[in-house]
């Protein structure tokens, strides 16, 4: 892990790592619940916001080349599960 960590209201902890990884744990446990590969590295620290509403987890991958992680462009959002009532 490179950029941090973000925690959310919901118990979810987000980070990336340099191998591509984006992985969503549970804030008590430390159990990964989700992960997804962006193919780059995943150094940046996430983003969460909402929209209307909704909330939202972001995190930029460009990878490293100073240290061999895999290089990209891109910028990942994903929807986030609305809280059981």
């Amino acid at each position: 892990m490179m950029g941090g960590a973000t925690a959310t209201a919901g118990g979810l902890v987000f980070t990336g790592e340099g191998n591509g990884w984006f992985k969503a744990y549970d804030a008590k446990t430390g159990a990964v619940l989700w992960s997804f590969n962006c193919g780059a590295g995943a150094n940046a620290a996430p983003s969460v916001f909402e929209v209307d509403g909704e909330e939202f987890v972001a995190v930029a991958a460009g990878g490293n080349f100073q240290i061999s992680y895999p290089l990209g462009n891109s910028v990942f959002v994903f929807g986030l599960p609305k809280a059981a009532k």
